[in-house]
């Protein structure tokens, strides 16, 4: 269980640690298996808060989902009904309480539109007040009834089907995923057309203006290939053929499925062991090595690697090893959070803990997270003796040469990258850093903290 204020004591981490598994795949899969033809078995052994809601969502929509332990066994959608003589079209309202998951809200909106059922959505926190256009204009254009957003419940009717769609490439890539999810589940005749065989239900979708977070679409992209859809994507990844399921209108299951590493929460540790050497007598720390993550996964934030090793850390093997330079100082540099926003808030901690000035651009995105990652990235900084200015959508930090930041409190912001990330730079202040709000952390790491102080991070719960 995740403390809801923590006091941590200045020390410096150290070990080996393996990578909690990525919500961002759990979703995803949890998702298909759900939307599949037949059980599958996911090996999964995080249980986050955001994973929890995914699975709620999907067994409030008829999936039968047995929680293992170290997997999740998932009887989808469509067979359970089916046992029961049951359409998704026949069924009343259901309520789909998303928590405070993005993903799961974004992702469940046009499934619930493919299955034809009718849904009340709800959620937590800053949920209802996060950007679902353009996604809703896409939905209403395509038939589907959405009652006024910003405002839970959030009232869905209505079917989207086979055809031509267009949406903005730089809000969300959970806009995208979710309609890629959608337009895969549309049932499929085989039609013949001169000697060649083809489905009938192909759809197309374009994506306009800037991309951002690509990353996280081509992670959708292979999570709908391993269960057997057709998903083609140009060379410049802006426009996507998708040809439905078959009659059933089901993905196929491949049986088993394994949630990965995550790089996106690994990256505390490893930003963590590349910031060791700040404060005196830190000199020749071990680093720490991070197990289970993929060095060629789908994961944008895999990135944290490769901008470490160019702020001056030691980077090695493929259970990656973070460690300090050799002259002990980190240097700053121009970090591009397009394609990596949820990586600013923790490389704000190596950055203050450099040489020179670190700003990061095309940040805009940060500030329809959990929180305004922006403002609250800048807080946290502030609160413990760094300079920062804030622009529209960028953050520019001024790093502390190798000195210690100061103690201070800070409040999580009930945003658990803004949490986890106050706790690195712990590891390097002059005195103790109280955390408000700690309990965020859960989102997506419940047992942060007890891995802080297994890595020999000093933990006061009050």
């Amino acid at each position: 269980m995740t403390p809801e204020c923590v006091r941590l004591h200045p020390a410096a981490l150290t070990g080996t640690i393996p990578a909690v598994d990525a919500k961002s795949y759990a979703h995803r899969l949890l998702m298909a298996a759900a939307l599949a033809d037949v059980p599958t078995r996911i090996r999964c052994r995080t249980r986050s808060a955001d994973i929890l809601a995914t699975v709620r969502v999907m067994r409030a929509l008829g999936a039968e989902i047995e929680d293992l332990g170290e997997a999740f066994l998932v009887r989808p959608i469509g067979l359970c009904l089916a046992e029961k003589g049951l359409r998704p079209e026949d069924l009343d309202e259901v309520t789909l309480d998303c928590g405070e998951s993005g993903t799961t809200e974004r992702f469940i909106l046009p499934i619930v539109a493919a299955l034809g059922r009718k849904a009340a959505v709800t959620g937590a926190g800053r949920l209802a007040e996060r950007p679902l256009s353009p996604l809703s204009d896409v939905l209403r254009a395509a038939g589907v009834s959405l009652s006024e957003e910003g405002v839970f419940p959030l009232h869905v009717a209505g079917r989207i089907g086979v055809g031509d769609y267009a949406i903005a490439g730089n809000v969300s890539s959970q806009f995208v995923g979710g309609l890629l999810y959608a337009l895969s589940l549309q049932s499929c005749e085989l039609v013949e057309a001169g000697e060649s065989v083809g489905c009938d239900a192909v759809s197309t979708l374009e994506l306009t203006g800037t991309v951002e977070s690509a990353p996280y679409i081509r992670m959708t992209e292979e999570v709908l290939r391993a269960f057997g859809a057709e998903v083609e994507v140009s060379r410049d990844e802006r426009k996507y053929v998708v040809r439905g399921a078959d009659a059933s209108g089901l993905l196929v299951s491949p049986g088993r499925a394994a949630v990965e590493g995550d790089w996106s929460n690994a990256a505390f540790w490893l930003v963590a062991g590349a910031v060791g050497a700040v404060g005196a007598g830190r000199e020749g720390l071990a680093g720490i090595t991070v197990t289970g993550l993929r060095p060629d996964s789908a994961q944008g934030d895999r990135a944290v690697a490769e901008i470490l090793a160019r702020m001056g850390a030691e980077v090695a093997g493929d259970a990656v090893t973070v460690r300090p330079p050799k002259n002990g100082r980190l240097h700053g540099l121009t970090v591009d959070a397009a394609q990596i926003p949820d990586l600013v808030p923790v490389l704000s901690v190596a950055a203050a803990c450099a040489e020179g000035v670190t700003t990061f651009v095309n940040a805009g995105r940060l500030r329809i997270k959990e929180s305004d990652r922006l403002a609250t990235t800048a807080a946290m900084l502030r609160s413990l003796g760094v300079e920062v200015t804030e622009g529209e959508t960028t953050l520019t930090v001024a790093g502390r040469a190798g000195r210690p930041l100061t103690g201070g409190t800070v409040s999580g912001a009930n945003d658990h990258r803004i949490v986890m990330a106050a706790a690195v730079a712990a590891t390097v202040a002059s005195g103790p850093v109280v955390i408000e709000g700690a309990r965020a952390a859960r989102k997506s790491y419940p047992d942060f903290f007890r891995d802080y102080a297994a890595l020999g991070g000093r933990v006061e719960v009050f």
